[in-house]
């Protein structure tokens, strides 16, 4: 007999006996909750919760009590209504468990749409500065090649630009490494386990071979600790297949834990994009700071030598005294107007040994780079201080490099050249070279027998300095000058009488005469014969009272016993370190020009040069 059988008096039913039907009020009440049930059933409110553990708790005290009234019911129905009670129990914790995480993590498609777009932006961001970090990899590696290549060229003939570029070349080293760290985040752990492990090792705390364990170490930690998270790519490439897929499953099967580990991956996205941008922001701004750096130090090389080291006079002031500065001649020391009106000057520096100087038609001194470059290439070997100029009435040019040894004592073949040669076009022709000189000079008995026969003393050639020469169109003999040695303060000259055989046969040269003159002291700087004087002019450099060198101008016969007279020049205090002199054609006007070695080519410091009309000469 069921609950159904028995009347609400405790009575069983009697045949005929039927249930009362609903009035109307209530039959309403109960279509009311069902359309409500209906209307709200996709929805999760409060107050469905509410109704629906309303219910439950009548019907648990309706069986309840139904149980107690009828104590004679089966206990086999007992135990069914109390598992059918404990099983309601379950659902209806089970469900509201599911309505609360609802209500705190939103609808599932809210939230997938928060994750999709957080994603997308994170990789955005990566993407940005992985394109970032290509072209200050591309820009700097570019900027790097072109100062190695050019370099050599650049620097050979403006070391000073070595300043700046390098240290543009430094800084774009370094944006680089910056670069490719923000490209490959993943060495930044492992430069800072071992700058971790330079610091204890220099503190003694750790050993040469704890430096494998410290790096490894880095490749065996987890993101998230000591679990590793799977949507993590560092953590998901140090799992195996097998515990990548036990995990996959757990996670999936598993609501709440999926998002946590989306949440953990997409933070872990937000480090990896700030470290990657840390090290961009830092190769932009080295190269940023480079960059300047390099433009202060290309304004500091070019102007500092001039603002530390200012020119004696204003250039419009030394115009009015007759005296002119040179373009690109820093250091002459010898000069010989060519054949064709243009002037071949020598200088003490392999890298400028000859330039070429036109003369138009107003006077003005044009210079030509491409041909000085040609002609110093045309000799085809390295010539180092050049010192002295003459040319034969052939048009040969004598030139002789000063056969002095270097700073250590050495001698140097570069320094120990007496050539002969034609210039044409700006090529170089007939050359001849003899470079035994410096043998002859300290083995030869004729000479040293004439030396001796002056100077009643023994001379020693140890110390050896040529910086004169000239052609004597008389005898057709070379007259050497020397700077040293001196005898008694008194300058040495020597002469070749068979300057031909010398190059045309390679004879030994000959010495028929020497001379000892007297200049003051300081050697004789510059010798060359003039034509319009009919006399050698000869410079030196001496000191005043006050330790201060001035440059002096000498003629000077020839003979070895005739005494040299001293020229009265005004202006001539401006030139400092007169070396180079030569009578030259001016637009059909015949001129004396000086030239004073005082230029600096590493300071980008020209020489001056003077133009002297011969009526100017005096005598003192």
């Amino acid at each position: 007999m069921s609950l159904n059988d028995w009347k609400e008096d405790g009575r069983p039913k009697q045949m005929g006996d039927q249930e009362k039907p609903l009035n109307d009020s209530a039959a309403t009440e109960s279509q009311q909750d069902v359309d409500f049930w209906d209307h709200n059933q996709n929805g999760v409110v409060e107050n469905e919760v509410e109704v629906v553990a309303d219910a439950v708790e009548i019907q648990e005290a309706v069986e309840g009590q139904e149980v107690v009234e009828h104590p004679e019911m089966p206990s086999e129905k007992s135990e069914k209504k109390a598992k059918r009670k404990k099983d309601k129990a379950k659902k209806k914790k089970n469900k509201a468990e599911d309505l609360n995480a609802s209500d705190l993590l939103g609808t599932n498609k809210g939230v997938e749409t928060m994750f999709r777009n957080a994603v997308r932006s994170e990789m955005e961001l990566l993407a940005l500065a992985a394109t970032k970090a290509n072209i200050m990899i591309s820009l700097n590696g570019f900027i790097v090649s072109a100062l190695m290549i050019s370099g050599a060229f650049i620097f050979s003939s403006s070391p000073e630009f070595l300043i700046p570029a390098s240290t543009f070349m430094i800084t774009a080293a370094a944006s680089i490494v910056f670069a490719l760290l923000s490209a490959s985040p993943e060495r930044i752990g492992k430069m800072q386990a071992a700058r971790t492990w330079l610091k204890d090792f220099v503190r003694g705390r750790s050993k040469l071979r704890d430096l494998k364990t410290r790096l490894s170490s880095t490749e065996t930690r987890f993101f998230g600790g000591s679990q590793p998270n799977i949507l993590i790519y560092e953590d998901r490439v140090k799992l195996q297949k097998d515990q990548y897929w036990e995990m996959m499953q757990e996670i999936m099967g598993d609501r709440k834990q999926i998002y946590e580990k989306m949440s953990d991956h997409l933070y872990w996205l937000g480090l990896l994009a700030d470290k990657q941008f840390k090290y961009i922001n830092l190769s932009y701004a080295v190269f940023r700071w480079g960059l300047l750096a390099s433009l202060v130090a290309f304004i500091g090389v070019k102007t500092l030598p001039s603002l530390l080291m200012p020119p004696a006079n204003n250039a419009a002031e030394l115009r009015s005294l007759g005296i002119n500065m040179f373009n690109g001649v820093f250091e002459p020391s010898a000069v010989q107007q060519l054949p064709d009106g243009k002037l071949l000057i020598a200088e003490d520096e392999p890298n400028h040994a000859f330039s070429i100087i036109s003369i138009d038609k107003t006077g003005r001194f044009v210079e030509d780079e491409a041909l000085d470059t040609r002609v110093i290439t045309g000799f085809k070997r390295r010539l180092s201080d050049l010192e002295a100029l003459a040319r034969d009435e052939e048009g040969f040019i004598y030139a002789l490099t000063s056969h002095s040894r270097t700073r250590k004592g050495n001698r140097s073949p570069d320094r120990e050249h007496l050539m002969r040669f034609k210039i044409q076009d700006g090529n170089v022709l007939g050359l001849t070279s003899y470079d035994n000189l410096t043998q002859v000079l300290e083995t030869d008995h004729k000479l040293h027998d004439l030396i001796r026969e002056r100077t009643k003393a023994e001379v020693s050639f140890d110390e050896i300095n040529i910086e004169g020469m000239a052609f004597d169109p008389v005898k057709k003999r070379l007259v050497l000058g020397f700077r040293d040695p001196e005898f008694n303060n008194m300058a040495f000259v020597a002469f070749i009488s068979n300057p031909k055989d010398v190059f045309e046969r390679n004879a030994k040269p000959e010495f028929d005469e020497v001379a000892v003159i007297d200049i003051d002291g300081g050697g004789i700087r510059s010798l060359n014969y003039d034509p319009v004087l009919k006399t050698y002019v000869i410079a030196n450099e001496v000191k005043d009272e006050n330790g201060q060198k001035f440059s002096q101008l000498w003629t000077w016969s020839g003979n070895p016993t005739d005494e040299p007279q001293k020229i009265s020049l005004p202006n001539l205090q401006h030139i400092t370190n007169v070396e180079a002199v030569d009578s030259i054609i001016v637009n059909g006007k015949p001129q004396m020009i000086l030239m004073g070695d005082e230029g600096n080519a590493s300071q980008k410091i020209t020489a001056k040069y003077m133009l002297v009309d011969y009526s100017q000469l005096g005598k003192q």
